[in-house]
């Protein structure tokens, strides 16, 4: 019934229309796409390290995001008349904010003064939260003024994510810019001719646009990540030049044979618009499984997902049509110079020659293709798992400036503690036993070889004994001074105080873990529960949390693929080759992070400097994401194979004839993958940057070394192994037919 929406010129016109009018209504909130888009709140509110971090905005002032605010001179020190005249000036401006703050001067905590007296910062403590408070670090950076003889960078998270927010809608507008014109000029040569190469970019531009207002308005009602803008885009651009490629080259392959633009539109329908459509069924699956996760920015990228396959894959079944229909005549014409330059006969021949080479010999093939692969993959093994810091930002932002200064001149560790978050069962935290608790346990902290120092309650004054700090918290007022009073502040009230332990090695460290380990596994005393919170414990849980779920989630879109490749292709043996082929492309896909981006082996053409780590969210991303995406082309591969099969019942010749018809839209389909995945790399942001090249390495392997060696050297060797299928099973399943 689907074919009669385009038995009718008239029909033909309002499809198209109804998608323009949807995409004008949209062009009104693109100016404003990236507005609702967050950062923060990256791991589990339920985790315990989210728990801490809640208590202490809830309960504790100023607990919000931070600015650094670094001074830096060359030749005169922070202790300087001058230098702290202007540093105090500086500050002073900020008296002007309209929002509630307090700030830690270096001169009140000499910890805030580098060795060298050459860097001292500032901290603007603030309750908002790092989105609310990026808008305003214009406003900031201007109060603070120019330091005379000073340099002055502005860092911290409010920092970090302004900087985020800007080059993310910067790079997705240079993404698109470098994909399109490349992806057009690819078409051209596919289709050897200007108008069906034009009219795939179009319907890919009407996706974007309509797939970015989507996600627009559900940003609104819904946390999500700023990251999902930019690979929504990407997926959605790619997807959706991959489907009208499919569709597009199969109406023109079938117009000469029927001369009639129903009979083709039919027979397209049931071929390639059947694949398209359970294509895109396997890739949402896959995708929509990240919605599962309850960390944003997955969670937030499976609801970005789920929108790009809806919207390519119903413009793909029904705008597309359309436009083939209505410009059939235009469509099916070629460039006779295009066509000599792209010669798909002869691309043909050759294919069908190579696939019958790698049947002959599948051993030699297939071996040494698998251990190319693996070999690959191998760098995998090294993995650093890390959460994303303002390494991923260029060095020539400021906010990345201030993070490679700080970790010059401080001990970075100052500014990533382990918070301990204690809760009083019973009476206010200040209690007489209480505090001797709290005593008793910090001295415990202290003598563990893995902490540097301790911040809390009772170690405000120095080489005071436990009775001495349980009589001052029994007086009022505190005899303590300006910043003393202000640290207390910040870490007590009611029946909540917070202990900041200083660990000496970095937060990724191993040492460090099992440091956090055994603070949740010691006990306070007088009834006291802790919460262990910080990025080291965030990561402990987020790691947790993601691999806990990654099996289960796994296991199930693997068995739901496997089902829909089983009714699809009427074979039990046939899907589970292509899951465990895709198993073998996203090894490689992994491989290739660890030693470009981890490792930094490329770094200088790519201009990126080297993590030392590999995000913990990118692995799990791109394994949702390419397990969809690379199934793609075996789904096309396969359906045609399959369409041979059920017309000679020839094994090899159907897997001959498959990929001769298939290999060169496979290959260009793939290519434009590639090339706007690719273009992401040009991103300032290595995050974006090692999703693009992952995508475009993984993309590049699938379908050439996997679809087009592997899967003709497997079924080569398999046989009629490949179409087994139990009678039972042939009659209770609705059956699919390929042949026209």
């Amino acid at each position: 019934m689907h074919h009669k929406l385009f038995s009718r010129e008239e029909l033909q016109w309002l499809i198209v229309l109804c998608w323009l009018a949807a995409v004008i209504m949209c062009i009104v909130y693109l100016p404003h796409a990236g507005k609702p888009f967050k950062i923060e709140n990256s791991s589990d509110p339920s985790a315990e390290s989210a728990i801490a971090q809640q208590i202490m905005k809830k309960e504790f002032p100023y607990s919000g995001s931070r600015v650094v605010m670094l001074y830096k001179s060359n030749s005169v020190s922070a202790y300087d008349a001058g230098f702290k005249a202007q540093v105090n000036k500086s500050l002073a401006g900020l008296k002007k904010l309209d929002f509630e703050y307090r700030i830690i001067s270096p001169y009140e905590n000499t910890r805030q003064i580098s060795d060298n007296q050459r860097v001292a910062y500032a901290v603007l403590e603030t309750d908002r939260i790092s989105e609310d408070l990026a808008n305003s670090m214009g406003r900031i950076n201007t109060l603070l003024g120019e330091p005379r003889n000073l340099k002055l960078y502005l860092g911290g998270d409010a920092a970090y994510t302004a900087d985020i927010n800007r080059l993310s809608e910067e790079n997705l507008l240079r993404g698109e810019l470098i994909a399109l014109p490349i992806c057009l000029v690819v078409m051209i040569f596919v289709f050897s001719g200007f108008l069906a190469a034009l009219l795939t970019i179009l319907v890919g531009v009407i996706n974007i646009t309509i797939i970015i207002t989507i996600i627009y308005l559900l940003g609104h009602q819904i946390d999500l990540t700023v990251f999902v803008l930019n690979i929504a885009t990407m997926l959605g651009l790619g997807l959706s030049l991959d489907y009208t490629l499919i569709i597009t080259y199969r109406f023109r392959e079938e117009y000469p044979k029927c001369h009639d633009c129903q009979k083709t539109m039919r027979i397209t329908l049931r071929t390639a618009c059947k694949a398209v459509f359970f294509s895109g069924l396997i890739v949402l699956i896959s995708i929509a499984s990240l919605t599962f996760f309850p960390i944003n920015i997955l969670f937030s990228i499976g609801i970005g997902g789920i929108v790009v396959v809806l919207v390519t894959v119903l413009s793909s079944v029904t705008l597309l049509p359309a436009l083939l229909c209505l410009f059939e005549k235009y469509v099916t014409r070629s460039n006779p110079k295009l066509k000599r330059i792209s010669s798909e006969d002869a691309r043909q021949h050759r294919w069908y020659q190579f696939a019958m080479l790698v049947m002959r010999y599948p051993l030699s093939f297939m071996i040494p293709t698998i251990l190319f692969l693996l070999l690959l993959g191998y760098p995998f093994l090294n993995a650093k798992i890390n959460i994303s810091d303002a390494k991923i930002l260029p060095a020539w932002t400021e906010s990345r400036k201030v993070f490679d200064q700080f970790n010059k001149s401080f001990n970075v560790n100052d500014m990533a503690p382990i918070n301990i978050v204690l809760q009083s069962t019973r009476n206010n935290i200040l209690s007489k036993k209480n505090v001797g608790a709290i005593y008793d346990y910090v001295e415990r902290l202290k003598k563990d070889s893995r902490v540097d120092r301790v911040i809390s309650i009772v170690t405000l004054k120095p080489g005071l004994s436990k009775q001495m700090y349980q009589q001052i918290y029994s007086t009022s007022p505190l005899p303590f001074d300006e910043y003393q009073n202000k640290i207390f502040k910040s870490m007590a009230k009611g029946k909540y105080t917070v202990i900041s332990v200083i660990s000496k090695y970095s937060k990724d460290d191993k040492r460090n873990f099992e440091l956090i380990d055994t603070l949740r596994f010691q006990g306070v005393g007088n009834g006291i529960v802790k919460n262990v919170g910080g990025l080291s414990a965030e990561i402990i849980d987020t790691m947790n949390i993601v691999y806990h779920l990654f099996i289960k989630v796994l296991i199930f879109i693997s068995v739901f693929t496997y089902l829909a490749l089983v009714w699809l292709l009427r074979s039990l043996i046939l899907p589970l080759k292509a899951i465990l082929m895709n198993f073998l492309s996203l090894s490689v896909c992994y491989g290739m992070l660890i030693f470009i981006f981890q490792e930094g082996h490329l770094a200088k053409l790519l201009h990126f400097q080297a993590l030392g780590f590999t995000d913990i969210n990118l692995p799990i991303l791109l394994f949702f994401v390419l397990f969809g995406l690379s199934m793609d082309y075996e789904v096309f591969l396969l359906t045609r194979i399959k369409e041979f099969y059920e017309k000679t019942g020839d094994n090899a010749k159907s897997v001959a004839y498959g990929i001769e018809r298939s290999a060169r839209i496979i290959t260009s389909a793939a290519l434009v993958m590639v090339v706007v995945t690719g273009a992401f790399v040009t991103a300032d942001i290595v995050f974006i940057k090692a999703f693009g090249l992952g995508a475009a390495l993984a993309i590049a392997i699938d379908a050439s070394l996997i679809r087009l060696v592997l899967v003709p050297a497997t079924m080569g060797l398999l046989g009629n192994w490949n179409w087994y299928f139990p009678k039972w099973l042939d009659r209770i399943l609705p059956k699919l037919n390929f042949h026209q």
